[in-house]
C-alpha cells in the first residue's frame, strides 16, 4: 500500500498588499482632506481672499482648489494669506503614517476663529464685519475630517493570499 499527500502553505504576498494599503490610504487621506477643506471653507468668509488663501497648501495636497474671488474687498491679498499659511502632509506606509497639516499665523484669521470681532474687535481691525466669528473652522473641519474617514477598513488579505506547494 502506498500513500502520498501533498501540503500547500498559505504565502502572503506582503509587497502587493503594501501596494494596495498604501494607495487605499491615500485615498481615504483624500477624501479626508476634502471635506475638511469644505468645512473650514464655508466657516470663513471673503473678503480680501487672505483668510481662504490660508487653505490653498492643503487643498495642493490633493489637488483640489479653493473658492477665493468674488468678495467685496477692493484688493487682493491671497499672496498674504499664502505667505501666512503651511500646508502639508505625509504619507509613508514604512511607517504608516498618513497624516496632514495646516498652520497659519494670520493675525486677523486667528483672532476671528476665537472672537466676535465686532463685540471684541481686533486692535488691527479696520472694517465691520458681516460675519464677525468665532469661526470655529478648526472645530468644524476636524468633525467634518473623522466624519469622512470614520468608516475606514483595510482592503482585503485575500486577493493577495496564495498557496505553495510543499514538497
Amino acid at each position: 500500500m502506498k500513500f502520498s499527500a501533498t501540503y500547500r502553505r498559505p504565502h502572503l504576498n506582503l509587497d502587493g498588499y503594501k501596494k494596495a494599503l498604501d494607495a487605499h490610504m491615500r485615498e481615504i487621506l483624500a477624501r479626508g482632506i476634502m471635506a475638511w477643506i469644505e468645512a473650514v471653507v464655508a466657516e470663513v468668509p471673503i473678503w480680501s481672499g487672505a483668510s481662504r488663501a490660508t487653505f490653498i497648501k492643503v487643498a495642493k495636497i490633493i489637488d483640489a482648489s479653493v473658492p477665493i474671488g468674488g468678495g467685496p474687498a477692493p484688493f487682493n491679498r491671497t499672496g498674504m494669506g499664502l505667505a501666512a499659511s503651511t500646508g502639508e502632509s505625509e504619507m509613508d506606509i514604512g511607517t504608516g503614517l498618513y497624516t496632514f497639516t495646516y498652520g497659519t499665523s494670520l493675525p486677523w484669521l486667528i483672532w476671528n476663529e476665537f472672537h466676535n470681532a465686532n463685540i471684541d474687535p481686533d486692535p488691527t481691525l479696520f472694517a465691520k464685519l458681516k460675519k464677525p466669528g468665532p469661526y470655529d473652522f478648526q472645530v468644524k473641519g476636524a468633525a467634518a475630517f473623522l466624519h469622512a474617514i470614520g468608516l475606514v477598513s483595510l482592503p482585503k488579505v485575500t486577493p493577495f493570499l496564495q498557496s505553495r506547494r510543499v514538497r
